[in-house]
């Protein structure tokens, strides 16, 4: 393929560089390419360039800063970047921030429930619980799961 580029290359000056492309079956873009030979794109460049700034700011941030808030660091430090942009050069070495989330306590025990009536029957005569059973069907386990019902009452329709 670098014969064909060599020829393009020397028969640019007498003919057009897409009509060879055309007649030789190649891209423009790949003839440019290479004829600018191993320097990068402006943008591969730029991403080299911000990828080290995007790399300190993460580490700064011990990992927990995620590309919306790189993007705002950046801003604060002069640096104009898109979140699109620090989206793509953190996905390149897959660099993803650490999510915390607030622990929700969904139960509430009430300690003055009076539950003495209740017998447990997971519980075996020692005290430890015990899952196994000779008779089928006299140790069962449930959960209670709520389930949203439409304004009849409906959990599910056939």
């Amino acid at each position: 393929m670098s014969d064909v580029f060599a020829l393009m290359a020397a028969e640019k000056a007498n003919y057009p560089v897409v009509w060879m492309c055309r007649l030789l079956a190649v891209s423009r873009a790949s003839f440019y390419r290479w004829l600018r030979g191993d320097e990068p794109s402006p943008r591969a460049a730029r991403h080299l360039e911000l990828s080290e700034q995007i790399k300190a700011v993460y580490d700064e941030a011990e990992g927990k800063a995620g590309r919306d808030q790189i993007v705002k660091i950046l801003g604060k430090r002069g640096v104009k970047v898109a979140s699109c942009t620090v989206g793509v050069i953190m996905r390149e070495p897959c660099i993803k921030a650490v999510r915390t989330w607030a622990w929700k306590k969904t139960t509430a025990q009430d300690p003055a429930a009076r539950t003495e009536h209740i017998k447990n029957h997971m519980l075996a005569a020692d005290g430890s619980r015990c899952f196994t059973s000779q008779v089928p069907g006299t140790r069962l386990c449930g959960d209670i799961t709520y389930l949203r019902a439409d304004e009849a009452g409906c959990i599910w329709r056939p």
